[in-house]
């Protein structure tokens, strides 16, 4: 075997690359695709419930705005 053999990283985290921009992910990281509701595969749990509590927060606040809106336009044109 040949000992001047180059070692090619697998995940070169120091490269800030975004030659990816144009993939299907929609994102232009280097790191790759997100999962579902915006999670990155090897999230700590914090960054998992901290984007899981602002989803199920921005639901919340669209569907109280919405039932008051209902009520309003209802209360204003009958």
């Amino acid at each position: 075997m040949s000992n001047d053999k180059e070692i090619i990283p697998l995940l070169d985290n120091r490269s800030e690359d975004d030659s990816n921009c144009s993939t299907g992910c929609g994102t232009c990281s280097s790191t790759g695709c997100t999962g579902g509701l915006g999670i990155k595969a090897g999230s700590e749990k914090d960054v998992v419930y901290r984007n899981i509590f602002i989803f199920i927060l921005a639901a919340i606040v669209m569907i109280v705005s919405s039932f008051l809106i209902m009520k309003i336009l209802t209360a204003v044109f009958e």
